[in-house]
């Protein structure tokens, strides 16, 4: 009896033993990765953007696979990627389960989208082929330059040239008195410092927008690949022939911390006469600039009501003449100058550079050059080089002084300017009489002036030239 009931102890033993080992084994293929799971691993990148030449890490994880139980091989690198080592190494998830990390390291030369071929994995002895996420590489930032872009009237798109790019030339033709809408854009930046432009003669221009970037916005330092808008604008040309792109400069900064200078791209602008069915019909007094500006656009600036007489205009040109012509009484002539300004209501503009004053340090120039000379001649070479310092110092201030004194100025006594030398044209800017402006270009009736930021002619009864 007790030999029976130890016997059935013994078998009831057994299957509790059969029963655990089989729960085991089942608990431990219901949690194990399968086949089809490893499948569809895909090695991604750790980052999210990528630059070439830079270190880029993938990362293969495989998890509750001991390192021993993985192997692996990359296949034959595609042009332009290159392996740079790897490591193994076994990880801790935080639902406490285990399994094999294995990180890559690649670098990319060129811009573009980069393709690894697939790993080729053995797990437990059997092999899969593990693919690499495809990746957007783009231009490193620290050797890439700032560039701009222009898109013609929301059609054609071209780009400025830098050190990295070859030259092109573009080309667009279009009609005279038809608006050109020009929007400006720029990639790799991250500041504009300085942003200007000249105004375009025989043509109107009308700034539409100015965005943040140009007024000085610092955009944040993280690399985009976007285009950021700078500014639009209309650019009507007012005759026929061939012409570039409006003198646009900017001084834009670099990821690198560089400073470059950019302009717009080389563009031959070939503008034809307009066709019959978009001309209007012109009487003897009109002519075809009198058509382009028969609704003109908004004035750049305001004028002040000044209330003179062309004898005061006259004399402030006469005390303009005597302040540059003189060294001794310049100050006084100045002065005079300015209380005459003020007293009608003129703000107060450049002063003028003294003729005098060049003459005086282009003499020093010479005299200090021939000491020098004299003294290299006696052999004193360190009193030589003490006094071509002089010399030099002479020669730079006469230089700047002389291109000043050279530019020619004259007082604008009423009137407008003009974007064509006509008497039909109609003007979109009218000039503060009194003001002192900068003339440029000259024919037998008109002068090219500058005013504020903006140019164009003006009659020469209108302007006093200051001798």
């Amino acid at each position: 009896m007790e030999k029976l009931r130890k016997s059935g102890q013994k078998q009831f033993c057994n299957r509790l033993l059969k029963i655990a080992v089989i729960l085991f084994l089942f608990s431990q293929s219901a949690f194990a990765i399968t086949s089809q799971d490893i499948r569809k691993i895909v090695i991604k990148p750790e980052e999210d953007v990528f630059f070439t030449n830079q270190e880029v890490k993938f990362i293969l994880e495989i998890p509750e696979v001991e390192p021993a139980d993985v192997q692996t091989q990359l296949q034959t690198m595609k042009e332009g990627v290159t392996f740079i080592s790897s490591r193994r190494l076994e990880y801790f998830a935080d639902d406490e389960t285990t399994g094999t990390r294995i990180e890559f390291w690649f670098t990319f030369k060129d811009p573009g989208v980069a393709e690894i071929l697939p790993l080729i994995t053995k797990v437990k002895g059997y092999n899969y082929y593990l693919p690499f996420q495809k990746v957007q590489v783009y231009e490193n930032p620290k050797t890439i330059a700032p560039r701009i872009i222009v898109e013609i009237n929301n059609r054609e798109t071209f780009y400025s040239t830098n050190e990295n790019s070859k030259q092109t030339k573009y080309s667009i033709t279009s009609e005279v008195t038809k608006p050109i809408e020009i929007n400006l854009y720029i990639q790799y930046a991250v500041q504009i410092k300085q942003f200007g432009y000249e105004l375009p003669k025989d043509s109107l221009f009308q700034e539409i927008e100015r965005f943040e970037m140009v007024k000085g916005k610092n955009r944040l330092p993280d690399f985009s690949h976007e285009k950021i808008p700078l500014i639009n604008f209309k650019w009507t040309p007012l005759k026929e022939g061939k012409f570039s792109l409006p003198n646009i400069r900017l001084l834009a900064t670099a990821y690198s911390g560089r400073n470059v200078e950019l302009g717009l791209p080389d563009c031959v602008v070939s503008i034809t006469k307009a066709k019959a069915s978009e001309e209007k019909p012109a009487d003897e007094n009109s002519t075809l600039f009198a058509y382009a500006l028969s609704n003109p656009t908004d004035s750049f600036f305001e004028t002040n009501e000044i209330k003179a007489t062309q004898k005061d205009f006259e004399k402030i040109a006469e005390l303009r003449s005597k302040e540059k012509h003189s060294l001794y009484n310049l100050l006084n002539y100045r002065k005079e100058r300015i209380k005459l300004e003020q007293s009608i209501g003129i703000a107060a503009s450049r002063s003028e550079k003294s003729v005098l004053l060049w003459t005086l340090f282009f003499g020093f120039f010479i005299l200090s050059a021939a000491v020098s000379v004299f003294l290299i001649l006696c052999k004193r070479k360190a009193s030589a080089l003490i006094v071509f310092c002089f010399a030099f110092i002479f020669a730079l201030i006469s230089l700047v002084l002389g291109l000043m004194v050279s530019e020619k100025h004259g007082v604008v006594t009423g009137g407008t300017i003009s974007p064509v030398p006509e008497d039909s044209a109609l003007s979109s800017t009218a000039v503060t009489a009194g003001t002192c402006v900068k003339i440029k270009e000259q024919t037998d009736k008109w002068f090219f002036i500058e005013y504020n930021e903006n140019a164009g002619w003006i009659k020469k009864e209108n302007l006093i030239l200051v001798e």
